[in-house]
């Protein structure tokens, strides 16, 4: 059952980051080092804009670990979501228009 949630976890963080993607988001997979808790995706927009997402499964839990700096992310006004559906994820950034990036 666990390698079930991991697939379907995986499988609604890659469907949100193709989706970003297409809109211009840059997007990092983002670790603490020496520190746990760290939500899984980091997506960088035009104008210094930042949303951050930790991808559960629909029927995954936050660790004690992930619920702490949620809730720090989010008490120190950072976009921070817990997301357990791709049309949620989807949501957040049909919510946040971005132009594209130009290349670099």
């Amino acid at each position: 059952m666990k390698c079930d949630m991991a697939r379907r976890e995986a499988f609604i963080e890659n469907e949100v980051c193709k989706y970003a993607r297409t809109l211009g988001w840059r997007v990092r997979k983002m670790q603490f080092v020496g520190r746990r808790g760290c939500p899984d995706r980091w997506f960088l927009g035009p104008g210094g804009r930042l949303v951050i997402i930790e991808f559960k499964d629909p029927n995954g839990k936050l660790s004690v670990a992930q619920r702490r700096e949620i809730n720090w992310m989010k008490a120190n006004g950072f976009n921070v979501h817990v997301v357990n559906d791709v049309e949620t994820g989807r949501e957040i950034f049909d919510a946040l228009p971005v132009e594209d990036f130009a290349d670099e």
